[in-house]
């Protein structure tokens, strides 16, 4: 999926992630983009640096704080707390891959379901904002160790299956992703996870009217579900349904206030005109 990639438009932080999560590195020229830059874009040292161009006066006093405490701590417990902290920070500043080697941390002081998914989580939000290939692909590597972990010992866990299947068809073994999707459809042919991620690759390959009927399906079903309205509303305007585009993409400008999402709906709604 690094190759041949679809002009999806990859959206600002905080709201996107999980929600708008095809890797920016699929992203290509095949139609309109509007690709706003993560903050978290390649950030090389995940633990050792604070990423300051990133981080305002009150954050970095509190990651150094908090890194201290971290690493003079010798109860795992107290060092489970200030990683936890630590991972919070860096999210919430949108340095994914730093909060995900803090989640990492902790799930090697306490390893089990719990934290290994959540440190899988952690990369793979690194994995969808990373800009550059190589990143990505050592974030996706990292998200699949502890999504194996958790899926050795529960294959029914199918959110971190759909989840794995997206790295995998972001690496060079796209068709095992593909794969995994399709078996956690089987399983349960209504899961909203997989079917949207069904959705994006079928957005990637342009087949838009196929598309269409994923997202129309996670909606039926999850009808909350904004970044499905989103790309579905995408997809209308892609396939040349441009009165429903038009009406949907409306609604997501009415009710979505990112920046980003304005933008690229203001942008798709004057080509409809």
């Amino acid at each position: 999926m690094h190759k041949q990639q679809l002009t999806i438009i990859v959206l600002a932080l905080g709201l996107i992630v999980g929600m708008y999560s095809l890797p920016k590195v699929i992203v290509s020229d095949k139609s309109t983009v509007l690709a706003a830059e993560a903050t978290a874009a390649n950030t090389v040292d995940m633990g050792a640096s604070t990423h300051t161009n990133n981080l305002d006066a009150a954050q970095i006093a509190a990651i150094n704080d908090l890194r201290k405490a971290y690493v003079n701590s010798a109860d795992n417990q107290k060092k489970t707390i200030f990683a936890d902290s630590l991972a919070g920070v860096f999210k919430s500043a949108s340095l994914f891959d730093s909060a995900a080697h803090y989640r990492e941390a902790i799930a090697e002081l306490n390893p089990g379901l719990e934290s290994w998914t959540n440190a899988g989580d952690s990369y793979y939000d690194a994995f969808g904002f990373a800009t550059d290939p190589q990143k990505a692909n050592q974030m996706g590597e990292k998200a699949r160790a502890f999504y194996q972990k958790v899926l050795e010992k529960d294959p029914n866990q199918l959110d971190v299956k759909a989840n794995m299947a997206m790295t995998y068809v972001a690496s060079s073994n796209p068709m095992q992703g593909i794969a995994l999707l399709r078996e956690v459809l089987q399983q349960d042919p209504a899961h909203e996870r997989a079917t949207f991620n069904m959705g994006l690759l079928s957005m990637q390959s342009g087949q838009y009217d196929k598309a269409i009927e994923r997202f129309e399906q996670v909606l039926k079903a999850h009808p909350e579900n904004d970044q499905a309205k989103f790309y579905l509303g995408i997809s209308y305007a892609e396939s040349g349904h441009g009165s429903e585009a038009k009406a949907l993409l409306q609604e997501v400008k009415k009710t979505n206030t990112d920046p980003a999402v304005q933008a690229t709906v203001d942008e798709y709604l004057k080509k409809l005109k």
